[in-house]
């Protein structure tokens, strides 16, 4: 018997996490059989060993063996185990050393370069949400001003100021415009896409790193970042020095800049400063407070057309082939490729012959050197998606 190649199992848990991790995110259906009885459900919790699912029905009978099956990158993947019973309906399902993928999609693609187009919106998702039982009341009113279709920006960024009043003696906030010139520091939050904290500018050094938190630059992690990326030593080590310097030139003692981040381009910032007089850190709490904050007034910035995020009335975009599951598109607008990376979520139109079609979907490929994103949808009218199903198989030609 020929062996079995590589391809059609998932071994590593690295890769397994990931699956695991986008299966929960994203609540694709897990389907579960037990006893030749099916369920559906949707993964809650994932370890190295097991997953949690939460399933539509409760478990008729005790734990005991079953089987999973799941798609996945428009891959079908499945894997005999076994499971315990939680609760009702939560079930806790044992993840083998192996799972088996079937490399036949799970859904056939056209091509149709030169006749299909769409336009696309992109869709903000929310980030507010941990802010709607807070005890703070400038908290609570960001929370409600932001759900607006138009939100007041003004009456955010004073609720904003309030806030950050608490811990920082100044704030300012810059939305970097089309023809603006960057310094060194728009420079370390474009690159970075972090936190960049000067936490004592009369003590911080490029060989001292104060914190563990992943989301925050320090100086030493600012130099080591631009080492590894092969700049010259000496330009990053003056450049740092010199900014210290000027801080404490200026009677800066602490200071935090926050990006303010669209899709994974960085389109501004807020700096928190406090003065030499007023004596106090930033801490780095204050300043993954701000990052909440920060995200808050880019969904209201977007909400009131700050940025351009759509593609226009026309069908211009031409689609490289579509399957009922997704598509794939080719875009040159620089402008708007700026606000396209992986996960981000668009509100898509087709074109297609004899019908238009309206699907939401997220991004989960970005191929630069061609300009092409896939997309998997993840909201589309069954009729639409029958219509394209039949469309792949040729039942109706385009």
């Amino acid at each position: 018997m020929p062996e079995i190649p590589d391809k059609m199992f998932v071994k590593s848990d690295l890769e397994k996490a990931l699956i695991f991790k986008s299966l929960a995110k994203m609540e694709v259906p897990v389907n579960v059989n037990i006893n030749n009885i099916s369920y559906t459900g949707i993964v809650e919790k994932f370890d190295d060993h097991s997953i949690i699912v939460n399933l539509d029905s409760p478990v008729i009978g005790d734990s005991g063996a079953c089987s999973v099956n799941f798609v996945f990158n428009n891959n079908y993947h499945y894997f005999d185990s076994e499971f315990q019973i939680l609760d009702d309906t939560r079930i806790l399902i044992f993840v083998p050393e192996l799972i088996k993928k079937n490399l036949t999609r799970k859904y056939k693609r056209l091509y149709v370069d030169g006749k299909v187009f769409m336009r696309f919106k992109v869709i903000i998702q929310s980030k507010s949400i941990q802010f709607k039982d807070s005890p703070l009341m400038d908290e609570r009113f960001i929370f409600q001003e932001v759900k607006k279709p138009k939100p007041a920006i003004d009456k955010i960024l004073i609720s904003i100021k309030n806030l950050v009043s608490e811990f920082a003696q100044k704030i300012q906030i810059k939305v970097y415009k089309q023809n603006d010139k960057f310094n060194f520091i728009d420079e370390v939050l474009r690159d970075t896409k972090q936190i960049f904290l000067i936490y004592n500018s009369y003590e911080d050094s490029l060989d001292e790193k104060r914190f563990m938190d992943k989301d925050i630059m320090t100086i030493m992690d600012v130099f080591n970042y631009y080492i590894r990326k092969g700049e010259p030593r000496k330009r990053i080590e003056d450049k740092l020095l010199d900014l210290l310097q000027d801080r404490r030139n200026k009677r800066i003692f602490s200071e935090c800049y926050v990006p303010l981040l669209l899709e994974d381009e960085v389109v501004g910032y807020i700096r928190l400063i406090n003065d030499f007089d007023f004596h106090r850190n930033i801490k780095p709490i204050n300043a993954l407070k701000t990052k909440q904050y920060a995200e808050v007034l880019v969904e209201a910035l977007v909400k009131y057309d700050y940025f351009r995020l759509d593609s226009g009335k026309d069908y211009n975009i031409p689609v490289v082939d579509i399957s009922a599951g997704g598509l794939l598109f080719r875009l040159e607008d620089k402008k708007l490729k700026r606000y396209l990376a992986k996960n981000t979520l668009l509100e898509i139109d087709v074109n297609l012959p004899y019908r238009r079609i309206n699907a939401r979907g997220i991004v989960t490929r970005v191929m630069k050197e061609h300009s092409e994103y896939a997309v998997k949808f993840q909201e589309i009218e069954q009729d639409d998606a029958e219509y394209l199903n039949s469309l792949a198989q040729g039942k109706i030609k385009i």
